[in-house]
């Protein structure tokens, strides 16, 4: 397998990348950096690969729009994940296939084989593919039968999370290995589970509407989360329909998923931003810390301070 980026106006190729059939490099994780730097802008990109998978991160810096083309020899179901700035595509006609804002997605099968991509003057993005046996291996379907269930542009608070997991790994190399695949399962599980339950749902479409949009509202407000009955007025149903749907929809009651994702969030930022506990208190809506610690420990077992306590002995050192 082959990918060339190209710089799509003076036609200069700025990388080329020859990987194993399916990814498969044995038992090892592979992983390269690239920085590509131009007059107009630089891109730094890291990678890793494994057998089934491959898994890019990518951050530009452009004092314009950098325009580059993306050539690939195999059709892969690829995961396009914008997390910051702009990236518009077009085909090789250029035709305009798909525009992504920060924090929205795009996922395909072969759509990246010729592709021209506007990047913003600062975006970054996770690029990951995975081939078409591999998922079919992994999900029993091929992508044609799964396409509606990533039909959605908006990218959920737990893909962010899972996303956020990949990004910021530290584990030693063969550990690593291990972490990132449970990711990728984790990203699958995800995707397939909220199809599943809105097949399996009573619930009829309005409804079924009214209470993602009362999820959304919980997923954005950790830190002044609306009450119940707040909740259900803003939404436009039923306070007892919400919480019966609320629970059909996610396998948590309101508070039980406001509580899941405040944890979910603290982990991350005690674990990979190695925020102080008082201050990842804050921000996942708890005013008072004690409060904070007990209901992290309830859930992980372990003090949250013991998550970020390496910070302080290299501050020491």
């Amino acid at each position: 397998m082959k990918v060339k980026l190209s710089d799509t106006l003076t036609g200069r190729l700025l990388l080329e990348c020859i990987y194993p059939k399916d990814f498969d490099n044995g038992l090892n994780i592979e992983e390269r950096e690239y920085d590509i730097a131009s007059t107009d802008y630089s891109i730094n990109i890291k990678e890793q690969w494994f057998y089934g998978a491959c898994i890019s991160f990518s951050k530009v810096n452009t004092s314009n729009e950098g325009l580059i083309f993306l050539e690939s020899t195999t059709s892969n179901v690829s995961f396009l994940f914008c997390l910051d700035g702009n990236i518009k595509c077009k085909d090789s006609f250029q035709s305009e296939i798909i525009t992504l804002k920060k924090n929205q997605q795009w996922i395909t099968i072969g759509g990246f084989n010729n592709l021209s991509v506007k990047l913003d003057s600062n975006t970054e993005y996770i690029y990951i593919q995975i081939t078409e046996q591999h998922y079919k291996n992994l999900t029993g379907n091929d992508f044609a039968s799964d396409k509606s269930i990533y039909e959605s542009l908006k990218i959920e608070p737990e893909v962010n999370l899972i996303l956020n997991s990949i990004i910021h790994q530290k584990n030693h190399k063969r550990i690593r290995k291990i972490s990132v695949e449970s990711k990728i399962y984790q990203l699958l599980a995800f995707y397939i589970n909220k199809e599943n339950s809105r097949s399996r749902s009573s619930l009829k479409k309005h409804d079924f509407d009214k209470i993602l949009y009362a999820k959304e509202l919980v997923e954005r407000n950790l830190q002044s989360p609306k009450s119940l009955i707040e909740l259900s007025r803003e939404a436009g149903i039923n306070d007892n329909k919400l919480k019966i749907g609320f629970k059909e929809l996610t396998g948590c009651t309101v508070f039980g998923y406001l509580n899941k994702l405040r944890m979910e969030k603290a982990y991350h930022y005690l674990s990979n931003e190695k925020k102080n506990v008082n201050e990842v208190a804050f921000l996942v809506g708890y005013k008072n810390a004690q409060h904070f610690t007990a209901a992290f420990k309830k859930i992980y077992n372990i003090l949250p301070g013991s998550l970020n306590k390496d910070k302080f002995l290299h501050a020491k050192v």
